[in-house]
């Protein structure tokens, strides 16, 4: 049996280090630690999803969540569950360096591990595009700077406002990315079948 230790794993990554190890063993059972019950309950929907059992016993404030392997298929692939049509990548455009509003900087640790997740996904965006406060997503000291160099060298596609980097006093700092302007931009968002904003 495959253990997987994922104890001071923040989100995303014990569901991904789940999907991983479900991978690399197809027809095996694994076991998951975490030590939290967000965790716990990530993983649980993560493997059932895929169609595998899953069932959590607690210890000593660690969670050991069992998941078994696909019945009938020992050498089934695992899936994701949802799948992009053909054509169908979407543009990313994020006009904030944080994730929904609140705490800034619960935003910015949401906004890091988002776009982390990203770089792990089969389907990756068309394009990536950031205006206003989303332009330091790009610069000097941000933390989701190696994540986007990931897209970078991916060869898709990442635009950065130019006016918003002057208006910041960012331009001289920018690590990743094009500077852009409006028309390139607006290009970009009308001829894409499907845009999403953050």
């Amino acid at each position: 049996m495959k253990i997987i230790d994922c104890r001071g794993l923040n989100c995303p990554e014990p569901v991904l280090r789940t999907k991983k190890a479900l991978s690399e063993n197809p027809g095996k059972d694994i076991t998951v630690t975490v030590d939290n019950e967000t965790a716990r309950e990530n993983v649980l929907r993560f493997a059932r999803n895929q169609g595998r059992k899953a069932e959590w016993k607690e210890n000593k404030g660690l969670f050991n969540i069992s998941i078994s392997a696909v019945d009938g298929d020992e050498t089934q692939e695992i899936e994701e569950i949802v799948t992009a049509r053909p054509g169908d990548f979407p543009v990313l455009f994020f006009s904030n360096d944080e994730l929904g509003s609140g705490s800034r900087e619960l935003g910015e640790m949401l906004m890091r591990n988002f776009i982390y997740t990203l770089t792990k996904r089969d389907t990756l965006p068309k394009a990536l595009v950031f205006m206003n406060s989303g332009v330091k997503l790009c610069v000097e000291g941000s933390a989701a700077i190696e994540e986007l160099q990931f897209f970078e060298n991916k060869d898709i596609t990442i635009l950065v406002c130019g006016t918003c980097l002057d208006y910041y006093e960012l331009k001289d700092k920018l690590r990743v990315g094009q500077v852009s302007n409006m028309y390139d931009i607006a290009d970009l968002l009308l001829d894409a079948e499907r845009v999403l904003t953050f």
